[in-house]
């Protein structure tokens, strides 16, 4: 197994496990009515039921999960001459798939941590006992973004950049 595949295993399952405990944990930890918006006194000003919250984030765990996997599954399954790749990656067939795969499954996996960081984010602001002010949440977005970019780019940077070696096995 190479490093990368171990890596991103790793960060799907830690992910998986990670978004669990935290859709368990804010379900019992927030009040009836969960404070989803915020104004700039720090005051609640939307809310939103326990309940909806909870099922639209496994809404959108379960979807997420299985779209991704089932996409993943596919790969190996696409005649070579469908997927649009340099040539040089045609004729290593395995390595392309394992980057594909792998690929996907990150981008699962950075779904899930983003949607376990707002879970958790939501979970500190709904606390009796914490101040709201911007440096409680203020650092989720910019975090999110360079999570899901740098999913995304990796895919364009490791076909174009890192050319499959000769003897079967890619850099």
């Amino acid at each position: 197994m190479r490093t990368g595949t171990f890596f991103v295993r790793a960060w799907r399952i830690i992910s998986v496990l990670g978004l669990v405990f935290l859709l368990i944990n804010s379900y019992i930890s927030y009040p009836s009515q969960v404070a989803v918006m915020f104004n700039s006194a720090g005051l609640a000003t939307q809310y939103l039921d326990r309940e909806t919250l909870f099922y639209a984030a496994v809404a959108i765990f379960l979807i997420n999960n299985v779209l991704m996997n089932s996409v993943a599954r596919l790969i190996p399954k696409l005649p070579t001459d469908k997927i649009p790749v340099a040539a040089a990656w045609a004729q290593h067939r395995d390595g392309l798939n394992e980057v594909l795969v792998n690929w996907f499954h990150a981008l699962m996996a950075a779904v899930n941590t983003i949607l376990a960081l707002s879970l958790f984010v939501l979970s500190m602001l709904n606390r009796s006992d914490f101040q709201v002010d911007g440096y409680t949440y203020g650092w989720l977005l910019p975090l999110s973004v360079f999570i899901l970019a740098s999913v995304i780019i990796a895919l364009p940077i490791r076909l174009i950049l890192m050319k499959p070696s000769s003897n079967n096995e890619f850099a």
